[in-house]
């Protein structure tokens, strides 16, 4: 796993934004073939394989940007609270994930670990809204699933609503 530290103080948009980039790179990857494989089917006349592909592209785009406006609520949560003093980027081959470094109290974990897939379930509601034939909402309300203590999310949500006042232990780095 890779992992790259960010000051708190020195995360800001643009740099967030790359980092969560870079984090999922393989799987935007994989998009890039799949967008030139639509354009080579759209050029070459291959009708009975750009539908398809079509609907796979756009239903993995949304699951791709559902996850980085997840991480990215994340993200705005972090730079909120006080007792950050890092986020550690971690990124694996079909897995990235922020991880703050430094104190929170219970309260504050709690809404930071909501932060993340409220987030993505509040971005899905336009498509909602504007295609709900077309089912592309379901890949940002899906992520109300990772406040089931079986993910990460769950599992820092129910430990800040268990110490509420108290001090929740977060990652440390070595000096």
């Amino acid at each position: 796993m890779k992992l790259n530290a960010v000051p708190i103080g020195d995360l800001k948009v643009m740099l967030a934004a790359r980092s969560l980039l870079v984090a999922v790179r393989v799987p935007a990857a994989a998009l890039a073939a799949g967008f030139a494989v639509c354009a080579a089917c759209a050029v070459t006349g291959f009708p009975a394989i750009l539908q398809p592909a079509l609907w796979l592209l756009v239903h993995s785009s949304c699951l791709l940007i559902g996850f980085v406006i997840h991480e990215g609520s994340h993200i705005i949560g972090l730079k909120l609270a006080p007792g950050i003093t890092h986020v550690v980027f971690a990124g694996t081959l079909l897995r990235f994930s922020v991880v703050p470094v430094g104190n929170l109290v219970g309260w504050q974990a709690a809404l930071i670990a909501l932060a993340g897939p409220l987030g993505a379930c509040v971005a899905g509601v336009p498509l909602a809204l504007a295609l709900p034939d077309q089912a592309f909402h379901w890949w940002f309300f899906l992520h109300s699933v990772f406040l089931l203590p079986l993910f990460g999310d769950g599992r820092s949500l129910v430990k800040g609503l268990a110490t509420w006042r108290g001090s929740v232990q977060l990652l440390q780095l070595d000096p």
